[in-house]
Parts: C-alpha cells; structure tokens; sequence
C-alpha cells in the first residue's frame, strides 16, 4: 500500500486535484458519510481512472486495500468510512457486524464477494489526498500554476458580470469555481447563501454598473451541469438521520445519529426513542442530545462529564412538553468506549451513565413548549463549537 501511495502522489493531476480540495470546506472523507453512494465527484473522476488502474497493477486484494485505509492511525474517519464502503459497494449485502469484523481486520473480505471498483477507487483517491493535503501556499508557486481561460490584466483579475453567489463558490459562465482559499467565507447572518464581502457588495454596490473583477483560476471551477452546489451540506452529515421535528421518518423504535467534527473529532449525539403516553392515547419521542468531547488517551485519566439535553416531543401536536437539562459523568475507560463508537462492543456510542450520575440542573415540563423555542433551549445550553453540529442535524445549515 505505500507504494501504491507513492504512486498516485506522483501521478501527473494529482497536485491539481490536491489543491481543488484544499479550496473545498470539508475533507474528502464526507464524500462517504451517507447512506447510499452518489457517485463519483467531477473533480475526482480524472485521478479515480489512474487510481483504479493502479491498484489493479499493484496486485493488492481489494480487502488489503480497505483494511490498510480503515485502520489509519493518522486519519481514523476511515475507519467507518471502509463500513459505508462495505455497505453501499459490494456484491452481496453484508450484515453490520460482518463489515465491522472486516474493517477491524477480525475477518477477511469474503473471496466472492467484490467492491465496485469506482467507489474503491474513489475511496483510496480521498484517503491519500486527505493525508497529503495541499500545503505549497508560496505565491510563486500558485500563481506559476494557474490556469486561466479568460481575459486577464496585470494583476491576474478577469473583468465579470452576472455571478450567482453561493456559500462556498459561484457561477459563472456554466462552470462554478470554488472560492480562492483567501476569501473568507463566513456570512453576515448565520442563514445567508454567501460569504459577507459578496453579500455587502451587492447590496451595496451596484456591480452590473461598476467594474467587477475576480480571479477565476481554471483549476477551481468544474461544469456547472456537474456542480454539487446545493447539496455540499449533505456531506457535514455523519451517520443517521436527520431531525425535522413531525417530518422527521422513524424507521426503529431508538434512532441514533452521530456528527462529527473532523478537525476536533468531537461528536454529537442525538438519540430518538418512540413512546406511548396512555393518558393522551399518543405517541411520542424522547429525543436526546449529548456532547461527546474527544479524550487524549495517553493524558486524561478522571472522570468524563458531557451535556445531555432531554426533551419530550409529541410530533401530532409538534410540541415538546418537557425538556430537562443534565451534566452525565462517565469513568475514563467508559467514556473512552462510548466515544469511540464500536457497534460491537459492550459500551456502545449510546450507553448512558448511572442514575446517581446522571446530574440534573434545570427541567421544564407539564407545558406546551414550540419547536423553535426548543431548538433554541437547546443550541444555547451546548459549547459554541457543538452548535454547528446541533444545526446540522436539524439541517438548518
């Protein structure tokens, strides 16, 4: 498997292709956080062919190829990435416990059973351009680099009109470029589609008036027919469902969903049971939300203490009649096993302290509370840095 690194490292796109995702705002690994397999990026369908070609020629079993990529030490999302692979990407369908055994190298790949050769490829292709991520930021460097299919003055700007802003590029001329990497792209209100600069200029300026320029380097920009433009939220998704109060489809009796946070690898929980209250003659939820900070291994030893917000939602009414607010604290060796998320060991990702740890603050209940009013309850009482992972699971991103 080195070797195969050091090859793709030195196919001839591949620091083109390495820095087109550097521009992106999430790492290559997301591409597989879903459910099911939506094929692969434009951006990597060029690499993905050498890549495929590669691994054919290097005489490595497709099962070495996905256990060597889900037990890095550097980068262990690929862990579950090799999980999603296994589900979505074989021949015959395999039970949750199989692709975990074959992922943690407990068992092999089954000799009948095959990975589509497009998602391993593509999987292998996100896994070493994540590892090797583009870092050559000398302007010398970039600007010798860039491709340019437009008009430009001395300063490397082509003169534009028309641009349709989006949050993390725009479209210009049927192709949609990422935004240069030294734009910032956070907006003026958490909701709006585009990054503040853009949003002040054209409410404030009157652009198709006035002489607009902008980089357009070639090297960002891909068909607009082929742009993903409206669904690169979907990759902040982890594992699960996502939660649109009475909208929201419940398949099991307890649905969990995990998000991540991959520079921190901080996790939030939220746990959704189904319930019956007799007296109302109803249905409802108990939906649980828990901060699951990550622990350094070889320093913390004490006790673990995490949020947990508790809330009762009845989705006919859509409203909750009860949200409690609770510090749980957890022995060092069980947090460690709940945070780690292994679906087969005794401590799973949703094991829940003891009562006399379990520490209640505030609770309120016997009271119609809105949807919105919990939502805000609840983004308020998590640390700034789990709010973003809150409204991903509400889709409110």
């Amino acid at each position: 498997m080195e070797e195969l690194i050091i090859n793709i490292k030195a196919l001839k796109d591949f620091r083109t292709v390495s820095y087109y995702t550097a521009h992106l705002r999430l790492p290559l690994w997301r591409i597989f956080s879903g459910t099911k397999w939506n094929g692969i990026p434009f951006f990597l369908k060029s690499i993905c062919r050498h890549i495929s070609c590669l691994i054919e020629e290097s005489g490595l079993s497709q099962g070495e190829v996905i256990q060597y990529i889900a037990n890095s030490e550097d980068n262990p999302s690929y862990f579950f990435v090799s999980q999603c692979i296994l589900l979505y990407g074989t021949s015959q369908n395999l039970n949750e416990l199989e692709r975990y055994n074959i992922a943690d190298r407990a068992t092999d790949l089954p000799a009948d059973i095959t990975i589509d050769v497009g998602i391993l490829s593509c999987a292998v292709a996100c896994f070493v351009l994540d590892g090797n991520r583009y870092s050559d930021w000398d302007f010398r460097s970039i600007v010798n680099e860039e491709r340019f299919a437009y008009q430009t003055n001395d300063y490397k700007l082509t003169k534009v009109s028309n641009i349709d802003f989006n949050q993390d590029g725009f479209v210009y001329d049927g192709k949609y470029y990422l935004y240069n990497g030294f734009i910032d792209r956070e907006p003026i209100e958490f909701l709006d589609k585009m990054p503040a600069v853009f949003n002040l200029m054209i409410n404030c300026i009157d652009l198709e008036a006035a002489d607009f320029y902008l980089r357009l380097d070639e090297r960002l920009s891909v068909p607009l027919k082929e742009a993903n433009i409206s669904h690169f939220l979907q990759f902040e998704k982890f594992r699960g469902i996502s939660f649109r109060f009475s909208d929201t489809k419940l398949d099991k009796l307890k649905n969990i969903t995990v998000h991540y946070n991959p520079e921190t690898y901080d996790k939030l929980l939220m746990v959704i049971k189904k319930d019956y209250d007799v007296i109302a003659n109803q249905e409802f939820w108990h939906i649980e939300v828990e901060q699951l900070p990550f622990i350094d291994r070889t320093e913390s030893k004490g006790n673990i203490k995490t949020i947990f917000v508790h809330g009762k939602y009845y989705p006919v009414r859509r409203v909750f009649t009860h949200v409690d607010f609770t510090i749980n604290q957890y022995p060092f060796e069980e947090y460690s096993e709940k945070q780690d998320d292994h679906s087969n060991k005794e401590i799973q990702i949703d094991y829940y302290t003891t009562k006399e740890c379990h520490y209640k603050v505030w609770c309120v209940e016997n009271i119609d509370i809105s949807e919105e009013l919990w939502y805000k309850l609840t983004s308020v009482s998590l640390p700034s840095t789990y709010r973003r992972l809150f409204d991903e699971i509400l889709e409110k991103m």
